[in-house]
This record gives C-alpha cells, structure tokens and sequence, in this order.
C-alpha cells in the first residue's frame, strides 16, 4: 500500500506544481480551466454553503468545533468552512498543494494545513473532529486507499459528528492493476512463488515494457469510485451508521454517484 500512496502523492505533486487550480476544480465537460483566484475560491464558498444547509438538516445536533477538511488541495474550501467553525484542518497528501493552501490562505487564522504522510490520520487522536468532509477527492483514490480513509474518517469523528465523504460507483481498473493481478501461468516454480513477489515483479516489469501510450493513460487524472453496496458494508464494518445517501454526479454523467452522510456508532 505504501508504493501506492506514494505514487498517488507524486501525481498530485506535478498537478500542483503545472495547473494548481484547474487540477482541483475542472469544468463541466472535464477540461482545465483558467481560473482567476478570486474566482476560484467563489466557487468553495458555494460548495460550502450547501455542504453547510445540509448538514444543518441531515445531522443538526453535530458540533461547530473542529472540521476535517480532506483532500483540501489549496484550501478552495476549507477557508470558506473556517468561518463557521472554530477551527478547520485541511490536509492533503501533496505537499506542494499544501504549500501553496499555506501561502493562499494566510490571512484566515481558523484554518491550518498539513501533509497526510501516509495513508491513515494517525496525527490525530480518536474522536479528534466535529465533522469530517471529503469532497471531488475519494473518486482520484484507488479502492484500497479508499478503505483506509474511510475507516480512519470513522475512528477521528467524535461522538455525535457527522462524516460526509462523495464516491461514484466504480469507474474504471487501472491499466497497471490488471497487469499485475492477471493469473500466474507457465512451470511449476512460477505458480509456487509467493503472490506478493509476482505482484512486485510485476509492478517494475510494468514500467519497463509497457507501451508509452498505455503509461500515459495510466498516468491521466485516474477516476476510480467504488460499488454502492460495498461502500455501505465497509461503513457498517468500521462502526458507523449511515444516516442519509444523496445522489451526485459532481464526477460526471456517468456511473450514479452519492454522498455518503455517516454518524459515529
């Protein structure tokens, strides 16, 4: 998992570096627009707003101390969230995106921004937030990362609180993926060797002859998601409670996507 993360974290590192706005926020028809600053952060105090009405109807009894803000990338919203709570983290597994929410966002003092390392929130203790909200940042996030933050939103929400998290239904399989976890044939020795070293093989023989036009693809703004049913099952198995889906399409036309509104258990 950790080469996963990590790779992750060096694709988002070059999208902050070449088009630090029109990475986080593309157009309606997926193209990279040339946002104006204060145009840009328009738009986060839109989002925040409706994020804001809703939580005030799906789950009103949750706090307006600490606010989770992952995926922050600039901090196009988490500046906007700061001036309804306390206080607000945003965090990012880019640390040139957090750089840049840093230099941006100076002048609001309830908000802060860090580096997410690695993929769990182990900086902050259990029951840490009010609320957790990921938004336009779980659908860039392989399936098995997902899992992880999901379980981790769960563990960091307070008693009380609300999570909210949007996720399409499963998008698309890596091209890389499918290479590595294709079925083991040729002698007897190949079969018997164990999984994880035919998968790491695998993962360097990848980059090594694959086409260049199939590297590219993989190297595209990845859309992943994740079933409807298993993302409730894997709520339900790191003890919380679903209380409202509301269907999305923030991702796109297609396949059907939701935002999941959990409480803590």
């Amino acid at each position: 998992m950790i080469w996963r993360f990590q790779r992750l974290g060096r694709y988002w590192k070059n999208l902050a570096i070449g088009d630090r706005f029109g990475a986080i926020l593309t157009d309606a028809h997926g193209g990279y627009p040339d946002w104006r600053t204060e145009e840009f952060f328009e738009t986060g105090k839109h989002d925040a707003a409706r994020f804001l009405a809703d939580l005030e109807r799906i789950a009103p009894t949750a706090g307006r101390g600490r606010l989770l803000d992952f995926g922050c990338g600039v901090g196009r919203v988490t500046r906007a969230l700061a001036e309804h709570f306390e206080s607000v983290v945003g965090m990012d597994i880019a640390p040139a995106m957090i750089a840049q929410a840093r230099a941006l966002n100076g002048a609001h003092t309830r908000c802060r921004f860090v580096v997410s390392g690695r993929a769990h929130l182990r900086r902050f203790r259990t029951g840490n937030f009010d609320v957790v909200y990921s938004r336009l940042v779980l659908q860039h996030v392989p399936p098995r990362l997902v899992r992880a933050y999901i379980r981790e939103f769960l563990r960091v929400l307070a008693p009380g609180g609300a999570l909210m998290f949007q996720l399409p239904d499963q998008i698309c399989v890596e091209p890389q993926e499918i290479f590595v976890n294709a079925p083991v044939v040729g002698g007897r020795l190949k079969q018997r060797l164990p999984r994880n070293v035919v998968r790491t093989w695998r993962h360097l023989k990848y980059w090594l002859i694959v086409d260049e036009p199939v590297k590219q693809m993989a190297k595209a703004m990845a859309m992943f998601g994740m079933p409807h049913d298993a993302v409730l099952s894997l709520i339900r198995e790191a003890g919380g409670c679903v209380v409202a889906v509301i269907p999305d399409q923030s991702h796109g036309p297609s396949p059907q996507g939701y935002e999941y509104w959990v409480a803590s258990r």
